[in-house]
């Protein structure tokens, strides 16, 4: 019976291959990736950073708005919470809320009055951007 042989061998063949498939593509394939600390799924993320990143170097003139540039990759739309402190006084603050996936830009303005620092943060979280103010030229 040597056909017999051969078509239970590609019985488990193909059970096997069915049940990889099965828990590779089911919830529990990211259990196990996660459980052995490795991951092929990207790692969602929140970020904010400056339109023109040149500015965390050279500043921004006092009295000039701020443009920044806010990124969802959480795997949901989501509303974020911003603070902006000028010299650690809340300047201003607002919402935006943001599909996954996409970005918005947001303009801070600053006050006049002073040099300094001013820093942008999403509320809640760790992410923020810091952008030294400095004085108009005469």
């Amino acid at each position: 019976m040597p056909g017999k042989g051969g078509s239970w061998a590609s019985r488990i063949l193909l059970v096997a291959v069915v049940g990889t498939l099965l828990i590779a593509f089911s919830p529990i394939s990211r259990f196990l990736l996660a459980r052995v600390d490795g991951s092929f799924a990207p790692t969602p993320y929140s970020s904010l950073g400056l339109v023109i990143p040149s500015r965390a170097v050279s500043g921004v003139h006092k009295g000039s708005p701020v443009q920044v540039q806010l990124t969802n990759h959480t795997g949901r739309s989501k509303t974020y919470h911003w603070a902006a402190r000028e010299n650690g006084a809340l300047l201003g603050h607002g919402n935006q809320s943001v599909a996954n996936g996409k970005s918005v830009r947001l303009s801070i303005p600053t006050r006049g009055a002073a040099s300094g620092e001013l820093r942008i943060a999403l509320v809640g979280t760790k992410v923020f951007v810091t952008v030294p103010l400095v004085t108009s030229k005469p």
